[in-house]
């Protein structure tokens, strides 16, 4: 398999996961029970075909998800190492110990058109936990899947998802948090994630926020900024942030991170209008969300 073949893998796999919300439904007991169907020497021999990691749970139900979708009849070998390998099971503990899930609540509310509310994941839902890694020869979703129910704030446009607090946010996110200091500028609000990480750091001294959707700003100002700990950083701006940028004086920030993009295909216009403020403003550290994939995109 060559990597425009693993692309379009992951690409049909990718959709699925968006369209249909793949759930591998399973008990513990039926965990257990597949499991002593496997000897030792079964579970040796799938280790060194790099499908087994030692973790019964994630190997069952990735089995399951590839029969489902029927990725046996498209994938090598090599695609299905990596697949198997990347793949991960997830728990609820460790999820909801991240500071912004442990301290920040949601209520329902409707806002015209926008919707705040705590979505969730079902035990085996199928996700994609972190962006794939597009540079590699082979390229492979990561997949990942809850052992429990779990629940997140998210907002809705219309009836679709805009932006949640997610393991593929936290962790495509995370690469950036410790690269925040002293006066930052942040480009794109969402639930203000970002803003409410990197404001527990004692090196970050202040936080400005450009987001163009007055609803957004309305509903994080009532119901999530009062419950920031440092919010005495924040500040506010409704703009444009690609009309903001051209505003911004040299030695104003010290920091900027750029977030204001879905993916690397809307991204790749807005990232190449912000990026050439990096030479105007050499006095400022710039960072971007997903960076890597949208200029493996542009490439």
């Amino acid at each position: 398999m060559n990597k425009e073949d693993s692309l379009r893998l992951s690409g049909y796999i990718s959709q699925k996961i968006i369209n249909e919300s793949p759930t591998i439904n399973y008990s513990s007991t039926e965990l257990e029970k597949e499991k002593k169907k496997y000897s030792e020497e079964q579970l040796k021999k799938l280790t060194e075909e790099g499908l087994y990691n030692g973790d019964f749970e994630t190997f069952f139900v990735v089995k399951k998800f590839c029969d489902k979708l029927k990725i046996w009849d498209y994938a090598d070998d090599e695609y299905l190492r990596k697949l198997f390998g990347n793949a991960k099971c997830h728990r609820k503990e460790s999820f909801y110990s991240d500071p912004y899930l442990k301290n920040i609540k949601v209520p329902t509310v409707n806002y015209g058109n926008i919707l705040l509310l705590n979505a969730c994941y079902g035990k085996g839902e199928f996700f994609q936990y972190d962006m794939p890694k597009l540079s590699e020869d082979i390229v492979v979703p990561k997949l990942g899947f809850f052992n429990s129910r779990v629940f997140f704030p998210s907002v809705y446009e219309g009836e679709m998802p805009w932006v949640s607090v997610i393991p593929s946010e936290i962790n495509s996110m995370q690469i950036d948090v410790d690269k925040a200091f002293g006066r930052c500028l942040v480009l794109g609000l969402g639930l203000g994630y970002y803003p409410y990480v990197i404001s527990l750091s004692d090196k970050v001294k202040s936080i400005t926020i450009v987001e163009i959707s007055e609803k957004i700003i309305t509903l994080f100002e009532k119901y999530i900024l009062p419950q920031f700990e440092h919010k005495d950083k924040i500040k506010i701006i409704h703009a444009d942030a690609v009309e903001f940028m051209k505003t911004v004086q040299r030695d104003e920030y010290d920091y900027c991170y750029a977030d204001i993009w879905e993916g690397q295909v809307d991204g790749a216009e807005l990232y190449t209008k912000i990026k050439p403020h990096e030479k105007r403003l050499p006095y400022t550290r710039f960072a971007y969300w997903i960076e890597d994939e949208i200029k493996w995109y542009l490439e």
